[in-house]
């Protein structure tokens, strides 16, 4: 990586959750990873949490407790950073005005696709960001310094139980009953 800001997520498991093409450098990411972290995550962790897991992957020393929790941002990291990517990497700003990235071998997007796969791309970015969240709301006390940017994150994401319970014909009632326990005990 180049240096700068400290990523939460290494190269390798960005290539893992990405659907950047594998013969695209890191390199060429990098400024859609920092926009991603900046925009997207670390207003999710808070700075005081951010900033323990920058100096964790700093030092080398990071708690098992902290690589859990990295393994979680990881997809949601990398799923904003295709989002954002995607109209960076088809489209170059130069002297002579904004041009369209072309390839010999393939045909790119028209602008109608290019916002249809936009928007898949946005959905995936928003479920693994709900995934994260819950996962910080059912471990919140393995993460005292978790002060996200909205105190109401854990209502909006509440986790619920179904229930096979009908109350009315051929529908399922699902009672609003938050998850207890997050396993991060165990860690």
């Amino acid at each position: 990586m180049i240096q700068g800001e400290i990523l939460l997520i290494n190269e390798d498991n960005f290539k893992l959750y990405s659907q950047v093409s594998r013969n695209v450098g890191v390199d060429k990411c990098y400024p859609f990873l920092q926009l991603a972290q900046s925009f997207h995550i670390e207003p999710i962790l808070g700075t005081a949490l951010l900033e323990e897991l920058q100096e964790q992957i700093a030092d080398n020393e990071i708690t098992e407790l902290n690589k859990a929790l990295l393994i979680k941002i990881a997809p949601a990291l990398a799923a904003f950073t295709d989002f954002i990517a995607a109209r960076g990497l088809a489209y170059t700003i130069t002297q002579k005005g904004i041009t369209k990235e072309a390839s010999e071998n393939s045909s790119s997007l028209d602008e109608k696709e290019l916002g249809y796969y936009i928007g898949g791309l946005r959905e995936i970015a928003d479920k693994q960001t709900e995934i994260l969240i819950k996962y910080l709301c059912r471990c919140q006390d393995s993460y005292p310094l978790w002060r996200p940017e909205d105190d109401c994150l854990c209502s909006k994401y509440a986790e619920t139980t179904g229930s096979t319970k009908k109350d009315y014909m051929n529908v399922i009632y699902f009672p609003n009953k938050p998850h207890k326990g997050c396993g991060c005990k165990d860690l």
